[in-house]
């Protein structure tokens, strides 16, 4: 009886550990932002579900081309955005307002607002590197 409580016992921790190894559900996607063959400076990279539940979004940053999400595993629409500096603005409509940097959308609309990227998301850690033509 003595060797059953403690065998039982780790039995369980084992069950409890195998389950929750999954860090929740969750998958490692970590790679690298070109535009033009370039790394992107600054930007952000969503990754949508396909089926479209908005409830499971997940955003990275993306700085000097590189970026790591924690996304739950599936098929995903990819939103890249990154941003460039045209010019200056000023912040107030006064003579002495300061100025801030005027920017656009780096991209075309197909790889953000009406993305064509997809990749599937599968468990574990991987690797996914986008190579995007800028306008």
């Amino acid at each position: 009886m003595t060797r059953f409580v403690p065998l039982s016992a780790l039995v369980l921790g084992l069950a409890v550990a195998a389950g929750c190894s999954g860090g929740g559900g969750k998958a490692t996607v970590s790679g690298t932002v070109k535009v033009d063959g370039q790394p992107l400076k600054k930007g952000l990279l969503r990754f949508v579900p396909a089926d479209g539940k908005a409830d499971d979004v997940v955003e990275a940053d993306v700085t000097d081309g590189k970026y790591t999400a924690s996304v739950s595993p599936g098929d995903k629409k990819v939103e890249v955005r990154g941003v460039k500096v045209v010019g200056k603005q000023k912040m107030y409509d006064t003579p002495d307002s300061p100025t801030v940097d005027k920017v656009e959308e780096l991209l075309p609309k197909r790889y953000n607002s009406a993305t064509e990227l997809k990749y599937t998301v599968t468990s574990g850690s991987q690797t996914k590197d986008f190579d995007l033509q800028g306008k």
